[in-house]
């Protein structure tokens, strides 16, 4: 891997998290990672200086590269004017026109080097559109894209978890150290890959009943699901048991234990009492 590159443009950001990979080799490596072929449309955040997106430019039907930093969009442009396929947006992805975007573009992917300080808010808001996404490659913080493949009983496994699971398939196709960017951040990096499921992992009555089932027994990490769901719900404990008892799950379990088809059983058996 070449070291020591340099970046010929704008000062680095640091309040922006910019934090990139100068290496053409490694980002055609990336692109090629994604799997993505000539009939793909690409959604590209943090575009940066516009590497990656010249690789992807270069394997896909059309790049639309978004950058937050005013003073970088110049040499974003620059750097794909040998590429057609490529439109360059100036904007926030956290105030993005998701809508406007997929309604314009259909089916699309995501490709981001994230800032790592966006990512859980960038990808809690993406949970909660219904958006034709089919895949997304992120390159995300190490222990962030760890969490993100997290089993029940595993480090890092919560809502978000399991809310990106519901929807995709994940898994870590390359880790990097933080010595592959320029300027190197503080931890290492992994590329993470989300492939949309044609099916969720189990079946269940009320979608949204389950994920508030979720959030509820994560509202406290330090108690138990039964405790949780009896202060989410009000319910008296005895209520909780039997609700539990139903779902075949301990008395003495705690959301991080439970898998998704679990959290699916608590939905299908949710009292009465609960069930809007």
């Amino acid at each position: 891997m070449r070291t020591g590159a340099k970046l010929t443009g704008p000062a680095l950001k640091h309040s922006l998290g910019q934090n990139f990979i100068l290496d053409p080799d490694l980002q055609r490596e990336l692109a090629r990672l994604t799997g993505l072929g000539e009939n793909d449309t690409v959604l590209e955040i943090g575009a940066g200086s516009g590497m990656l997106t010249q690789a992807l430019a270069e394997q896909v039907r059309a790049v639309t590269a978004v950058e937050l930093d005013r003073e970088m969009i110049p040499y974003l442009k620059a750097a794909v004017l040998s590429h057609p396929n490529v439109t360059v947006v100036q904007a926030d992805i956290l105030r993005f026109d998701w809508q406007a975007f997929a309604e314009t573009h259909g089916n699309f992917h995501i490709a981001a080097n994230l800032p790592y300080h966006v990512t859980t808010a960038l990808l809690t808001q993406l949970t909660r559109l219904d958006l034709p996404i089919l895949s997304m490659h992120l390159m995300l913080q190490k222990e962030s894209a760890e969490k993100l493949c997290a089993r029940a009983g595993e480090p890092g496994y919560g809502p978000l978890t399991l809310a990106l699971s519901w929807r995709y398939e994940p898994e870590i196709r390359k880790y990097l150290p933080r010595e592959a960017f320029t300027p190197p951040p503080r931890v290492d990096s992994a590329f993470i890959s989300l492939t949309c499921r044609e099916e969720p992992p189990t079946a269940v009555r009320d979608e949204q009943m389950m994920f508030d089932i979720i959030h509820a027994g994560f509202a406290l990490r330090r108690k138990t699901l039964l405790n949780n769901l009896m202060n989410r719900y009000g319910l008296s404990r005895e209520q909780t048991l039997a609700w539990l008892d139903s779902s075949g799950l301990s008395p003495t379990v705690r959301a991080e234990q439970i898998d998704i088809p679990g959290f699916a059983a608590l939905a299908d058996n949710a009292p009465s009492a609960i069930i809007r």
